[in-house]
């Protein structure tokens, strides 16, 4: 599998707010992401998975050490540079969906392409047709008040894939969702993987986690295990919280 994304000596130092005691988020990490490889990131509220997901997709900056993305460090360039690398090659899936509840389905579908420049004709046959792939299809006038939890997850998943990302990142993607729903979810990501997709999901339950290839667990700022899963099975998996 070719490489996807690596950090290297990756360390990330923050100030407590009014003080100048610092504080070490993560500390000196190392580790490959490959195509297609669906990894787990988990670790205790303050071991550093949540930074180290900001760093991945873009979002924040390494105080030390180096993000390589698609062959490109992008550990120093410009925040300019970084907002446009995070809209064309990161995918995000949150937990509370961040959709815009005055837009329909695919209006919300189409808002990541206007802003790449797609033309109205190219972003609304590529919003319905990643609407269709999440089964969606009936639903694309609806506003996410109308849609369940699930199906606005779906939505969520369907803009993760508009700008065809190198990698798609999921925070607690099923934290929201009841235990029945966040296992048709998981499913999804299944499929999403199965076609090639790099995934990474941040999550607490140990259930999601052995659906994945690969689980790297944090504690206060460093690997403390990266094992690879020799038998990902679904059926195994809990979904949901």
């Amino acid at each position: 599998m070719s490489l996807v994304a690596a950090v290297h000596n990756l360390s990330k130092i923050y100030c407590k707010p009014g003080t100048t005691v610092e504080v070490a988020a993560l500390r000196s990490i190392n580790i490959d992401f490959k195509k297609g490889e669906y990894t787990a990131i988990m670790g205790a509220s303050g071991s550093g998975k949540s930074t180290l997901m900001n760093i991945l997709g873009c979002l924040d900056k390494p105080t030390h050490g180096s993000y390589i993305l698609g062959g490109q460090d992008v550990s120093a360039v410009t925040d300019d540079d970084l907002s446009e690398i995070r809209s064309r090659q990161i995918g995000f899936i949150f937990q509370n969906f961040n959709l815009i509840q005055q837009l329909t389905v695919l209006e919300n579908l189409e808002v990541p392409m206007f802003y790449l420049g797609i033309p109205p004709a190219q972003r609304r046959a590529r919003a319905a047709e990643l609407a269709h792939r999440v089964g969606l299809s009936e639903r694309l006038d609806h506003r996410p008040t109308q849609l369940s939890g699930g199906q606005q997850q779906r939505v969520c998943i369907a803009r993760a894939l508009i700008n065809d990302p190198l990698i798609v990142l999921a925070d607690e993607p099923t934290g929201a969702l009841d235990s029945k729903t966040g296992q048709q979810i998981l499913a999804l990501f299944d499929e999403l993987v199965a076609t090639g997709r790099t995934m990474l999901v941040v999550t607490h339950d140990p259930g999601v986690a052995t659906r994945c290839h690969r689980v790297i667990r944090l504690h206060d700022g460093e690997v403390v295990q990266d094992e690879r899963n020799p038998t990902p099975s679904p059926s195994r998996g809990e979904g949901g919280s």
